[in-house]
């Protein structure tokens, strides 16, 4: 059994973050998890407002949404809003994940309405089913519910119980918010128990533009404002290393 501390300090860790289908992925919002434990493992159930994500009104209207840190083998959804009259369904979610060789799947085709491996090409229907292709298999469908009004509930299978023992602590990187960004971003980062930090900021060709932070952080995280008002536009990369051990990195997206 997970204790009440840390799962609150997971719903940090394992945290959604919404993009717009279309790249560059334009940063939509974060999706907090409700935590729920069932058999072998840790479930997500993320709450998904239509309100909050206009882009899943219209049919055939699309988000991608990551899961941070899950050890599962998607660690991004598409979830795509179908004809019901069609497909016995308002929402269909795949995990974007080619079950051949790992590749993501390219943006839904608006025309055929069918995904399309990056790697080798294979083709699947909407709702994740093999088309044609190397890999004769289907996409991983994901489970959701849909309340019939403005709420989406997606269902991630996010850790194995067994595995938590073995962690000897949980930490979480945010997306900066927003992304891309001109001329400010936030970017929320924590470790489960009080550790020595480093957030720092470097181009793409890995030079270090500068220390974004360095220091002791609590287990109920930090939050710091980043000015790229004087950075070229551009791919930069946030990186976080916790007691001299590299962590995590998040990609930033500068335009001016």
């Amino acid at each position: 059994m997970v204790d009440k501390n840390r799962r609150k300090f997971l719903e940090l860790v394992f945290v959604g973050t919404a993009t717009t289908i279309l790249p560059p992925h334009k940063l939509l919002g974060f999706l907090r998890p409700q935590l729920k434990e069932t058999g072998d493992e840790i479930l997500g159930i993320y709450g998904i407002s239509l309100n909050d994500y206009p882009e899943l009104i219209p049919i055939w209207g699309s988000i991608r949404i990551k899961i941070e840190n899950t050890l599962m083998f998607y660690p991004k959804v598409i979830i795509v809003h179908v004809p019901k009259e069609d497909y016995g369904v308002d929402f269909i979610a795949v995990s974007e994940r080619c079950p051949h060789e790992g590749y993501p799947v390219k943006d839904l085709d608006p025309d055929l309405h069918l995904f399309e491996c990056s790697g080798h090409g294979t083709l699947f229907d909407v709702t994740g089913k093999y088309v044609w292709g190397p890999a004769s298999r289907d996409l991983e469908r994901i489970h959701l519910e849909y309340d019939g009004d403005k709420t989406i509930y997606l269902e991630v299978a996010l850790y194995p119980l067994g595995k938590f023992d073995e962690k000897e602590q949980f930490t979480f990187l945010h997306q900066n918010f927003p992304n891309p960004c001109s001329t400010s971003t936030i970017v929320r980062f924590g470790t489960e128990r009080p550790s020595y930090v480093e957030i720092i900021l470097i181009d793409s060709r890995g030079k270090i533009i500068n220390k974004l932070f360095s220091g002791l952080v609590k287990p109920s995280g930090e939050e710091i404002l980043i000015d790229v008002s004087e950075l070229n536009s551009g791919v930069y990369f946030i990186k976080m290393s916790v007691e001299g051990k590299f962590v995590s990195i998040k990609k930033m997206i500068v335009e001016h």
